[in-house]
């Protein structure tokens, strides 16, 4: 009868069975932790910020003879923005802001009541969320939130939930939601909120240079703890 051969694994073979075990325990100490992370957290990319918008129109009708701004010029309240041909006439800035779109050139001839420009309020802006109403019962005025900006990749911004919408977002659409064709299609809602823009956290130089922009795209996560 021959005999049996056992083979003992040698010391490189050690190591490598070692680093293994290491290896698998690490991965699955991540995934633990990154699950318990995941969980604390609701969270979106169905968000961007936004800010308050001014029409400014003139109260007559008349020609545009001068303009006095550009888009992305900063003014303040009172400041002229343009002037019909009545020589009485000038517009000027209800309130501070930046001009966020020109819809008008000199020589153009505006109505009493048409809007000429729009004017972004340049201290209110905040990150509006459109969250699915799947997710919105853990949501509460007050809680925290975090955002990264896809501008910003290095940088974390932190705020609170300060608003939650009374309506879901498409009961505002220009298009209603109810259909009388007898054919429906179950969508989710999404019900609006808005975070405020508290602090920011991150690269230096990013900080130094950082602008926020209405419009911007953001991925959010708002913590799953009443305040």
């Amino acid at each position: 009868m021959a005999g049996t051969t056992v083979t003992v694994p040698g010391k490189g073979e050690k190591r490598k069975i070692v680093f293994l075990i290491v290896f698998i325990v690490a991965a699955i100490v991540v995934a633990v932790l990154w699950w318990l992370d995941y969980r604390k957290y609701i969270r979106t990319d169905d968000a961007n910020l936004d800010s308050f918008r001014v029409s400014v129109s003139a109260p007559v009708a008349g020609q545009v003879v001068r303009l006095y701004v550009m888009e992305g010029d900063t003014v303040k309240r009172g400041d002229t923005l343009l002037m019909l041909d009545h020589s009485a006439c000038t517009v000027m800035a209800p309130v501070d802001g930046i001009i966020g779109k020109r819809w008008i050139l000199p020589g153009d001839r505006i109505e009493a009541g048409q809007t000429a420009l729009t004017l972004n309020r340049a201290t209110d802006i905040w990150v509006a969320v459109y969250l699915e109403e799947t997710k919105f019962k853990e949501i509460y005025l007050g809680q925290k939130a975090q955002f990264t900006l896809d501008a910003y990749d290095k940088l974390t911004f932190e705020g609170r939930v300060y608003y939650i919408g009374d309506n879901t977002a498409s009961e505002f659409a220009l298009v209603p939601p109810n259909n009388a064709s007898g054919n429906f299609t179950k969508v989710t809602q999404r019900i609006p909120l808005k975070i405020s823009i508290d602090k920011v956290e991150g690269d230096d130089e990013q900080k130094a240079r950082v602008k926020l922009v209405s419009g911007m795209s953001a991925t959010v996560k708002i913590k799953k703890e009443r305040p």
